[in-house]
């Protein structure tokens, strides 16, 4: 039973990060810092938290097209932890009018690390692409 377990979390995950092996940029920008631009073939993208980020306690990640931007068809965000599993921390975002927003929470480490990646996922029709921002939680 628990080898039946342990292989469906492989490949639960192993199909978590598939869906992100695409068009992948990385960004410098901080999303704990600023609000960081998205750029890929269909415009400009912003990313904004809410807040510092914090193990568990809740904050919202949103995203504003540009004006002269295409409408994604899904937006999802997926944290992840360099070297750690920190099994599904994966959220698909809202649409509200023209913006997406999630409520999130990251978990807790259980070695006290605070370094994550967040991945960003926009799904269009016949293209997505994934940005991937470093950032770091607030020491509690």
């Amino acid at each position: 039973m628990l080898l039946a377990y342990s292989i469906g979390q492989l490949l639960s995950k192993k199909n978590t990060r598939d869906k992100f092996d695409h068009a992948i940029k990385y960004s410098e920008c901080d999303p704990t810092e600023n609000i960081c631009e998205i750029n890929n073939s269909h415009g400009s993208y912003f990313l904004q938290f809410s807040g510092q980020p914090s193990a568990l306690v809740p904050f919202e990640v949103m995203l504003h097209p540009d004006v002269d931007s295409k409408q994604p068809d899904s937006v999802e965000v997926y944290f992840d932890m360099p070297e750690m599993d920190m099994g599904y921390n994966q959220y698909s975002l809202s649409q509200n009018r023209n913006s997406w927003q999630a409520k999130v929470i990251l978990p807790i480490c259980s070695l006290g690390k605070n370094d994550w990646d967040l991945k960003v996922r926009l799904q269009f029709k016949k293209e997505e692409s994934t940005t991937i921002f470093k950032f770091s939680q607030a020491q509690n």
